[in-house]
């Protein structure tokens, strides 16, 4: 009979309501995108889906996921076989980032968890603002009169609308540096895309949050992304950390973990 070996790790990923704040701007705009982005495992290829929010401060940005909660992940070996089973609702996000534009002035913020660690990581990088090229093109997205424009943006070539009638120079994500609200945007391959679903008016604060109970460790850009990209690419590495916090023996499992088990790693800055 083949040995089967169940790991189940809780990540606390908590709502803001019970996360420790701290104000860091007002809010002018509340905007709600869909997220759709490709995950590949070394067996399929799937498309998923995400609800993002951007908050528009006087001076400030934030961009996160609404979806992201609790869920659990659990780790089955059996004989020579390994699955991660992620219970959660359909179409539950797996974007754990937050990105914060213009904090500190002039830099960006990006606060995240790597797949398998239990640790937040954040890193702190100058704000870069895209090369836009502004194209004649037009189409209306939500009522908003929109103009196209191109860029290439950490190794990909992406496609945005921004709407003329909203003088604000920020999208989703990191992007940033046109003379309206990006409303649309995509890369050319549509790996990555973000569509704003809905706008409204805010006057209320901004907070960073912090993960109560969580640890957050400062790094930088390329040591996150070189995690990352571990993480993915060595699917015993992922094993490893989680039983260590866990505080089980790798060593009685990481022979029955296959080597080509692996989750394909195709971020969204390849550079």
């Amino acid at each position: 009979m083949k040995k089967i070996i169940i790991i189940t790790v809780t990540f606390i990923c908590a709502l803001s309501e019970i996360n420790a704040q701290q104000h860091i701007d007002n809010m002018q705009l509340k905007c709600l995108y869909e997220h759709y982005y490709q995950y590949s495992t070394s067996k399929s290829t799937q498309m998923l889906i995400d609800t993002m929010r951007l908050e528009v401060g006087q001076k400030i940005c934030k961009f996160y996921s609404c979806n992201y909660g609790l869920f659990d992940s659990t780790v089955i070996v059996t004989g020579d076989v390994m699955r991660i089973v992620y219970k959660s609702k359909p179409n539950k996000s797996r974007n754990s980032y937050t990105v914060y534009v213009n904090y500190p002035e002039n830099k960006t913020t990006f606060n995240g968890n790597a797949i398998g660690t239990l640790n937040y990581f954040e890193y702190i990088e100058d704000f870069e603002i895209p090369r836009w090229t502004v194209h004649s093109e037009t189409q209306t997205i939500l009522s908003h009169l929109c103009k196209k424009a191109t860029c290439r943006f950490r190794g990909r070539d992406y496609v945005a609308w921004y709407a003329l009638d909203i003088p604000i120079s920020r999208g989703p994500y990191k992007f940033a540096g046109l003379p309206g609200l990006i409303l649309k945007i995509a890369d050319t391959e549509n790996l990555y895309s973000f569509e704003c679903i809905g706008i409204e008016k805010a006057n209320t604060p901004m907070y960073k949050e912090k993960k109560d109970g969580i640890e957050t460790v400062p790094t930088t850009r390329e040591k996150f992304i070189h995690m990352e990209k571990r993480t993915h690419q060595n699917p015993k590495s992922i094993v490893e950390i989680m039983t260590k916090n866990l505080g089980f023996n790798f060593d009685d499992i990481k022979d029955k973990i296959p080597d080509n088990a692996k989750v394909n790693y195709n971020p969204i800055e390849l550079e």
